[in-house]
C-alpha cells in the first residue's frame, strides 16, 4: 500500500503496522509531533472511517492519502465543518416538537464540540467571546453558546425548540462572520490588494444594502434584516481583518502615518468599529429605530469618510 502526505509519496516503508487503523494512528502521532494538524484522510479515494476501516488489513487498500495543514488551515477547515453542522442541526429541528433520547445525546455531544471549536478559535484569534455580539438579538457569543448548551438537553416541547433555534440562528451569524475573517489571514499580497480594490468598488452597493436592512427591520422582517446585516458587516470585518495580514506582508507600511486633513486612518477605523458596536447595543435593547437610523445613515456616512483612506493605502501598496 502506498501512503501519500499532501500528494507526496512517503518514502519510509511500513514495519509493524498491519491494519489501516494502526497506520492512521502512527501518521496522526507524527503529524502532531511536527506541530501540524491532520485535516483529512482517504483510503482509495474514500474518506477514512474508523468504525469500518480500523480493522482492515493494509493489503486491502492500494493507496492511503493524508492531508496535513498548519494551525490556521486547521481552524478554517474546522469552522467550515462547524458551519455545516449548525445548518444540519437547524434543519433537523425545524418543525419538530421533541427529540429522541439518542438525538438528545448526539446534540449534547455536538454542543460540547461547538464549545471546544469556539474556544480554540478565540485563543488563536485573540477574540473575547463575552464582548462579541452578532447582529441578531444582540446577545454576546458567550451568552448564545451558554443558552444553546442549556437548552440542548431540554428540547422536549415546541417552545424550547423555537427558543433554541433563535439562539442557533445567532450562532450561525457569528460562524459565518468568523469563516469570512479567517479566510483572509493567510492570503498573499496580490489577493489582499484584490480585496481592497473590490471593497472600494463595492462601497456604493454596500451602502444600498444597509438601506435594505433598515427597510427590512421597519417592515418587521427581523430575521431577514439580521442575515442581510451580517452579510454586509462581514464585508467590513473581512476588510479590517485583511489589514492585519497586510501589515505582515508589508512590514514597511505604517498605518499610524496614514493621515488625511489631520485625521488618522486608525482613528477612522475606530469610529467605524464604534458605530458597529452601537448598532449591536441598540439591537440588544430592541431599539429598532435607533439601530435603523445608525444602519441607514451613520454607517454609510462613515464608509464615505473611510473611502479616501482606503484609496491612499491602495496607492502605497501598488
Amino acid at each position: 500500500m502506498e501512503i501519500y502526505i499532501n500528494e507526496h509519496l512517503l518514502d519510509s516503508s511500513l514495519e509493524d503496522e498491519k491494519k489501516l487503523g494502526e497506520v492512521f494512528g502512527e501518521i496522526s502521532k507524527w503529524v502532531e509531533s511536527k506541530g501540524k494538524y491532520l485535516l483529512g484522510c482517504t483510503v482509495d479515494g474514500i474518506e477514512f472511517q474508523s468504525s469500518t476501516m480500523n480493522e482492515q488489513g493494509i493489503e486491502s487498500a492500494g493507496k492511503m492519502e493524508f492531508i496535513v495543514g498548519e494551525e490556521m488551515d486547521f481552524l478554517v477547515s474546522t469552522l467550515h465543518e462547524l458551519d455545516l453542522y449548525v445548518d444540519k442541526v437547524g434543519s433537523t429541528l425545524f418543525g419538530r416538537d421533541s427529540l429522541t433520547e439518542k438525538e438528545t445525546k448526539e446534540l449534547s455531544d455536538g454542543v460540547r464540540w461547538i464549545q471546544n471549536v469556539l474556544r480554540s478559535a478565540s485563543n488563536m484569534l485573540h477574540l473575547k467571546l463575552d464582548q462579541i455580539k452578532p447582529m441578531g438579538t444582540g446577545n454576546s457569543v458567550e451568552a448564545i453558546v451558554s443558552e444553546v448548551s442549556k437548552l440542548s438537553t431540554a428540547l422536549d416541547n415546541t417552545d424550547n425548540i423555537e427558543t433554541f433555534l433563535e439562539h442557533l440562528r445567532d450562532l450561525k451569524l457569528f460562524v459565518m462572520d468568523l469563516v469570512a475573517r479567517t479566510q483572509v489571514l493567510d492570503l498573499d499580497l496580490p489577493t489582499l490588494k484584490e480585496i481592497l480594490n473590490t471593497f472600494i468598488g463595492n462601497v456604493g452597493a454596500l451602502k444600498e444594502s444597509f438601506i435594505k436592512v433598515n427597510e427590512a427591520y421597519q417592515s418587521g422582517k427581523d430575521e431577514v434584516a439580521s442575515e442581510l446585516l451580517t452579510q454586509a458587516v462581514s464585508q467590513i470585518n473581512v476588510l479590517l481583518t485583511s489589514f492585519i495580514t497586510l501589515k505582515l506582508r508589508k512590514p514597511d507600511l505604517d498605518f499610524s502615518e496614514i493621515r488625511i486633513d489631520g485625521i488618522g486612518f486608525e482613528e477612522k477605523t475606530g469610529e467605524l468599529n464604534e458605530i458597529l458596536a452601537a448598532i449591536a447595543v441598540a439591537l440588544e435593547e430592541k431599539d429598532i429605530i435607533r439601530a435603523g437610523d445608525s444602519i441607514e445613515y451613520e454607517l454609510p456616512s462613515a464608509l464615505d469618510e473611510f473611502l479616501p483612506f482606503l484609496k491612499l493605502i491602495r496607492e502605497k501598496i501598488a
